[in-house]
């Protein structure tokens, strides 16, 4: 309870399990909730809060991806995505294979990035995080 708490306070995501209501064990995780902790039900939860899909799922322009934060891409971010892979790319080969400005490419490699979805590789090059 005190690591919930001291997590809470840091602004840190804390999942509780509730428990029967009548149960003197379940009085933590029951304060959990109600100062705010994520309600967890079942696995699904924490793959969702987590960002991680049970099972790939296949898009038409980014092929399968594993990480549910790639289904939120605007279609910008997924024009960049869907053209990285396993394969570094530079900048200028992002250019060419998706038709946008150098401009865009950069700012949305570098959104892809803090999104933790692409990697940047020494000599500016890119590629899909796993």
């Amino acid at each position: 309870m005190i690591t919930a708490r001291l997590a809470m306070e840091q602004g840190r995501e804390v999942f509780a399990v509730p428990g029967q209501i009548d149960n003197p064990k379940a009085r933590g995780p029951h304060r959990l909730l109600r100062d705010g902790a994520r309600l967890i039900e079942s696995i699904d939860d924490v793959l969702d809060e987590l960002g991680v899909l049970p099972t790939a799922v296949s898009t038409d322009d980014a092929g399968p991806v594993q990480n549910s934060q790639v289904l939120r891409l605007n279609e910008r971010e997924k024009q960049v995505y869907a053209v990285l892979d396993s394969t570094p790319r530079g900048i200028d080969e992002v250019v060419a294979l998706t038709g946008l400005g150098v401009q865009e490419v950069t700012s949305t490699l570098t959104v892809l990035e803090l999104k933790q979805l692409v990697c940047k590789l020494v000599g500016s090059r890119y590629v899909r995080k796993h």
